[in-house]
């Protein structure tokens, strides 16, 4: 239950309860009242039979002297008194007083005739009026009054019983709501604060939260997902940092070698030394080809950095996928013929694309130079632009076409695929990583390229919204595969 929901339905559950309550305990206290009134009223109707037997006797009821009511003293107490009226409403005697004070005292008609006959039961007592009849006519009107003496004695008992019901009431009641707001509230804010501090002092908490489907649990939910989320951008933060460390770092190191040449050659052409005019050719051209090759390591590195910045938008167009890979891969034909390999393209699509032409050809620029520096001499290379109702090409890999199919779900593949020595799962994994080079295991040496060709290719695929893989089988070789949205 949401927890709105359930503060409302509690807080009218509180107002109600005790409402309730005072009900019940209303309605016991009546219940017992009338059991009570009844069995003292079968008690009291025999105690007031020798009474009212004697006060039936029509001669008290006239003006006169308190002599003639003695033989009354007998039937009062501190318990009972009697009060006795003429028609006319003057009292003629009560047990409290003598007959002159009684005679001083008129009733009003419709005061002394209300309630005849009818036993009058009051908190504290019973009231019985009854008129006296002689030949006829109407004499007098007498009235007994009697104490309720047990039901009096028993209200402290009574009061202590209902007392200590309504403060075990509100002891129940109390607790009742302090345990459910402890449950719904208290419980999981303590649990949010632990978690709060121990995120906050770096540490991941070990206890797991129960599920929960009101606020609270949704506030947890989101502070799970929110420091989740924090850390992952911590770890990408300190991965981008070291990035960055062994970019400067291998930057450094891969300048180092043609500043140095550049500042050999650059000297050997500064002195004075006579040098055959072919010579300082050679040394121009020498100069010339490592600004070249400072000048491309620092360009790629500019494309790195921008294409991982999220400012970096690229303007995308429309274009019709079968025109556009055909003039694509057709450019890379000279190049497999001089390094005789062995090149086989074929591109199966129909569809449209959102691409920004000048980034793909550099993707797929990058992928091919790469493929063509690990493919020996008279070796088969594949290079394929395969829509996602297409066949796979036949010389894929065969053991990564179930594999492939499911990557490709809804996407085309751009394939680059090249026989050579199987790159090790090791290298494999982290061979996306800026300036982390597949090394030969034959030759002990490296690929040679600056080591951001395939970072770049991949920051490319994302940016289009794609992504890129790699797969490596010993005896086949290895495939690039980028995975193109379709319109």
């Amino acid at each position: 239950m949401k927890l709105k929901y359930w503060l409302m339905v509690a807080f009218l559950i509180v107002m109600l309860l005790p409402v309730a309550a005072g009900w019940a305990l209303f309605s016991l206290y009546n219940y017992y009242n009338d059991q009570r009134s009844v069995a003292e009223y079968v008690e009291l109707t025999g105690r007031l039979a020798p009474i009212e037997k004697r006060l039936s006797d029509p001669g008290l009821y006239h003006l006169q002297s308190s002599d003639a009511y003695a033989s009354l003293s007998g039937l009062v107490n501190d318990q009972v008194n009697v009060d006795l009226y003429l028609p006319s409403g003057i009292r003629v005697y009560t047990s409290g007083g003598d007959t002159w004070a009684a005679g001083a005292y008129t009733v009003r008609g419709s005061e002394l005739y209300r309630d005849l006959y009818d036993m009058q039961i009051r908190h504290r007592t019973f009231t019985l009026k009854k008129p006296v009849w002689e030949k006829g006519e109407l004499i007098g009107i007498y009235e007994i009054t009697m104490l309720r003496g047990e039901w009096l004695e028993g209200i402290s008992v009574r009061t202590t019983w209902v007392v200590g019901f309504a403060g075990v009431f509100f002891i129940l009641l109390y607790g009742t709501v302090l345990w459910l707001l402890s449950r719904k509230l208290f419980r999981p804010m303590r649990h949010l604060m632990g978690r709060m501090h121990a995120f906050a002092r770096g540490e991941v908490p070990l206890d797991n939260v129960p599920a929960r489907r009101d606020e609270m649990g949704m506030l947890l939910e989101q502070f799970d997902a929110m420091q989740e989320k924090v850390r992952q951008t911590q770890a990408e933060v300190e991965k981008e940092q070291k990035e960055k460390e062994l970019m400067v770092a291998s930057l450094s190191h891969d300048l180092k070698t043609p500043l140095m040449s550049i500042s050999a050659y650059a000297e050997a052409l500064s002195v004075d030394t006579p040098l055959e005019p072919s010579e300082k050719r050679d040394y121009r051209d020498v100069l010339f080809g490592n600004v070249e090759r400072m000048k491309q390591m620092i360009g790629e590195l500019e494309m790195y950095t921008a294409l991982g910045s999220s400012e970096l938008e690229m303007t995308m167009v429309e274009v019709e996928g079968e025109e556009f890979f055909d003039m694509l891969l057709g450019s890379y034909g000279g190049l497999a013929e001089r390094g005789q390999i062995d090149l086989r393209t074929v591109v199966c699509t129909d569809r449209l694309y959102r691409l920004h032409p000048e980034q793909l050809m550099r993707l797929t620029d990058n992928l091919i130079n790469n493929a063509l520096r690990h493919t020996s001499k008279n070796g088969l290379m594949g290079l394929g632009v395969i829509a996602s109702d297409q066949p796979l090409p036949e010389w894929v890999i065969p053991t990564l076409a179930l594999e492939l199919n499911q990557y490709r779900t809804g996407s085309t593949l751009i394939l680059v695929q090249n026989e050579g020595t199987a790159i090790p799962k090791e290298q494999l994994d982290r061979i996306f990583e800026p300036y982390v080079q597949h090394q030969n295991q034959e030759e002990k040496a490296y690929a040679g390229s600056s080591g951001l060709g395939l970072s770049i290719a991949k920051r490319i695929a994302i940016k289009h919204g794609g992504e890129m893989r790699m797969w490596s089988a010993e005896g086949y070789g290895t495939l690039a595969a980028c995975r193109l949205p379709e319109m």
